[in-house]
């Protein structure tokens, strides 16, 4: 193999740390991804990524390290989704363009892998949505909105989505339909309730990509880390941590714990 790469820019390991995804090029030329356990020292087979339309940009392993999620890039702008058990075998491939992505992966209440993230395609564009890795289902949980990028690194809260805003306040201000959040760090919860925390204002202007607030959490929650360049487009970016205050949660058994996949 040559040209090994973690991601890249995507690439998480499990949620317990012990494997991750790698692209690489094999002997033969084929693009490849494998699933390989830290751990065990273990490399499990080859995923052929040609067997899937358009160029992959990264690929990243599930929470429970038993997916690996990649990115596909078609030549029309389209950007799909392709799901494969780490043994190789293909089980979803998700044509729509951009449904979800800028996102995150964690596990839901009841255990299953979704993926949270802006929607770009009908009949929830714009939108944050979730989607089952095992079957594609797709629930909205926060309506049309300025929403630019979901992170799930609060690993001792998974229930909750970390969401950036961009947007102009004076245009949502003005669009009672749109989710009412403009360049500013919510937290959503990830159970469709569309319950919000609200973190930050960024006053972070829009300007290109490498500006963008990008927020990401602590894995306890307890703070988060985001970007801003202070109401100045192309103006130098700067890096904040807000700190956050959470009401004590919920006692689980550990048996019920073990049992939803979350420890």
């Amino acid at each position: 193999y040559r040209d090994l790469k973690f991601g890249p820019s995507k690439g998480n390991p499990s949620r317990d740390g012990s494997r991750i995804a790698v692209r690489a090029t094999r002997d033969d030329g084929a693009a490849v991804a494998f699933a390989y356990d830290l751990d065990r020292r273990l490399k499990y087979p080859d995923i052929n990524l040609a067997q899937v339309a358009g160029t992959t940009s990264s690929c990243t392993i599930s929470p429970l390290g038993e997916n690996i999620l990649c990115f596909q890039n078609l030549a029309d702008g389209t950007e799909q989704r392709a799901i494969f058990a780490i043994d190789g075998t293909l089980r979803q491939t998700w044509k729509d363009h951009h449904r979800p992505g800028h996102g995150d992966m964690t596990l839901d209440a009841d255990g299953s892998e979704i993926y949270v993230g802006i929607s770009k395609s009908s009949p929830d564009k714009y939108q944050v949505i979730k989607r089952r890795l095992s079957d594609g289902k797709v629930t909205s949980l926060m309506k049309f909105g300025e929403a630019e990028h979901a992170s799930l690194r609060a690993l001792d809260r998974p229930e909750w989505a970390f969401m950036s805003y961009g947007g102009n306040p004076e245009e949502v201000r003005s669009q009672p339909d749109w989710a009412p959040y403009s360049r500013e760090v919510i937290a959503l919860r990830v159970d469709g309730s569309r319950e919000v925390r609200r973190i930050v204002q960024t006053r972070n202007a829009p300007f290109d990509y490498w500006s963008e607030t990008h927020a990401s959490p602590s894995p306890d929650g307890s703070q988060v880390i985001w970007s801003s360049n202070w109401g100045v487009p192309g103006g130098p970016v700067y890096e904040f941590v807000a700190h956050l205050d959470w009401p004590p949660q919920p006692d689980l058994n550990q048996k019920e714990i073990a049992t939803n996949g979350l420890r």
